[in-house]
C-alpha cells in the first residue's frame, strides 16, 4: 500500500512539476502519466455479480494500442531531454559554496540534493568554513570570513570568462551567522541562476526552496517611532522564532524600532523561492514608502532577523539599492555578557566590513 502511495505522488509531483517548468522533460514526465493512467483505466476489468451469474467488462481495445504509444514516445523524449542536459553540462559551470559558521554537526555535502538540471555539471568547490564564528567577538578573525565572502564574486567571474551568464550556474549551501548570509547575499545579487538550500534539522537534510507561493503576507508594526531628527532605524523580522525586541530597544535606543513578523512562525516555514522574493521585495517597499520618507535625516537602517538562510540571503539580494543608507545585518548572542548584539556586517558602506 505505501509503495502505491509513494508511485502515486511521484507520478503527481511530475505532473505538477510539468506545469511549472514546460520544458521538454516537463512535457515528457507529463506524457508517461497520461499514458500510464490511460493504460490502468483501459486494461481494467470490472467484474459484477449478479443473481444469473457474474458478468465481466473488460476495458481496452484500439484505445490501448494508442497509449502504449504515447508511452513509448514520452520515454523516448524523456531519454532525449536527458543527453541534451548531458550536453549542455559539458558547456556549463557550477561553483558549489558551501559556508560553514556555526555549530559542526557533520552537514553533509549538498550534491547528492542538487537540482535536476545541475547534476550533470561537474561543480567547482568554494569552501568558506569557520566552525563556531556565532560564539566569537574578535573582529580580525569574523573580517577574515568575510573576506572569503568577498573574494566569490570575482572568483565566479574568473573562472568562467568565456561562458555568458546563461550557463554559469551558483548553489549556495549555509549553515552561517545572519550578517554572513546577508552579505554573501548582497555580492552576488546580479547574478543569474543562483540557487540557494537550506539545510532540515529534523531530516538532516538539504532541500531547495520549490515550493509554490502560499499568499502569505508580512505583518508590518511600529513599535518606537520617533521624530525627524531620528538617524537611525531598526527593522526586526522574526520569521522563524520571537527576537527579543527588548533587547533591541534597550541596546539601540536612540534609534525608531519597527517590527516585522509572518503570519505563522517555524523553521524552514517558507520554503518557496517566489514567496521569498515577493516578501523580501515588499520589505523593501516598507522601507522606500513608509520609513525612509518619514525620516529626512536617516543614514543608518539595523537589521535583526530569524528566519532561514535562504531568506536572509534573498534579503540581503533585494537590498543592493544604492538610494539606500547604511546597512548593518545584527548577530545575536545571548551567551554574551556586554551586549547580546555584539557585531554585524554593514553591506553597503562602500566595502564590506564587519563592525562591533
Amino acid at each position: 500500500m505505501m509503495k502505491a502511495l509513494h508511485l502515486f505522488f511521484s507520478f503527481l509531483r511530475w505532473y505538477i512539476e510539468g506545469f511549472r517548468n514546460p520544458t521538454l522533460n516537463g512535457y515528457a514526465k507529463m506524457l508517461t502519466i497520461w499514458s500510464l493512467s490511460g493504460l490502468t483505466a483501459l486494461s481494467t476489468n470490472i467484474i459484477i455479480p449478479t443473481q444469473w451469474g457474474i458478468i465481466t467488462l473488460t476495458l481496452g481495445g484500439g484505445a490501448t494500442v494508442i497509449c502504449v504509444t504515447l508511452l513509448i514516445v514520452s520515454l523516448l523524449m524523456v531519454c532525449y531531454s536527458e543527453y541534451q542536459d548531458r550536453k549542455a553540462a559539458d558547456d556549463s559551470q557550477l561553483v558549489k559554496v558551501r559556508h560553514m559558521g556555526l555549530i559542526d554537526h557533520s552537514i553533509g555535502d549538498v550534491q547528492k540534493y542538487l537540482p535536476r538540471e545541475l547534476k550533470h555539471i561537474k561543480p567547482q568547490p568554494f569552501d568558506i568554513e569557520f566552525a563556531n564564528s556565532h560564539k566569537t567577538t574578535d573582529i580580525a578573525e569574523l573580517g577574515k570570513q568575510l573576506a572569503q565572502i568577498n573574494r566569490l564574486p570575482q572568483t565566479i567571474k574568473d573562472s568562467g570568462r568565456s561562458l555568458n551568464n546563461g550557463k554559469k550556474y551558483i548553489v549556495y549551501s549555509c549553515v552561517a551567522p545572519v550578517p554572513m548570509v546577508a552579505a554573501a547575499g548582497h555580492l552576488i545579487s546580479n547574478m543569474q541562476n543562483v540557487h540557494i538550500a537550506d539545510w532540515d534539522r529534523e531530516a538532516k537534510k538539504w532541500h531547495f526552496n520549490d515550493q509554490l507561493d502560499d499568499g502569505e503576507n508580512l505583518n508590518f508594526e511600529a513599535l518606537d517611532i520617533k521624530d525627524d531628527s531620528a538617524i537611525a532605524v531598526s527593522i526586526a523580522i522574526s520569521l522563524s522564532l520571537p527576537l527579543r525586541l527588548h533587547k533591541i530597544k534597550e541596546e539601540f535606543s536612540g534609534s525608531a524600532l519597527y517590527h516585522i513578523k509572518s503570519e505563522s512562525q517555524g523553521y524552514d516555514k517558507i520554503c518557496s523561492k517566489t514567496k521569498q522574493e515577493r516578501l523580501a521585495k515588499s520589505i523593501l517597499e516598507f522601507i522606500n514608502n513608509e520609513i525612509i520618507p518619514n525620516y529626512s535625516n536617516l543614514n543608518q537602517l539595523d537589521f535583526f532577523v530569524a528566519a532561514q538562510a535562504s531568506f536572509i540571503f534573498q534579503l540581503g539580494t533585494v537590498l543592493n539599492q544604492g538610494h539606500l543608507p547604511k546597512i548593518v545585518f545584527h548577530h545575536f548572542n545571548p551567551a554574551n555578557e556586554l551586549k547580546t548584539h555584539p557585531w554585524g556586517v554593514a553591506i553597503n558602506s562602500g566595502t564590506h566590513e564587519v563592525v562591533a
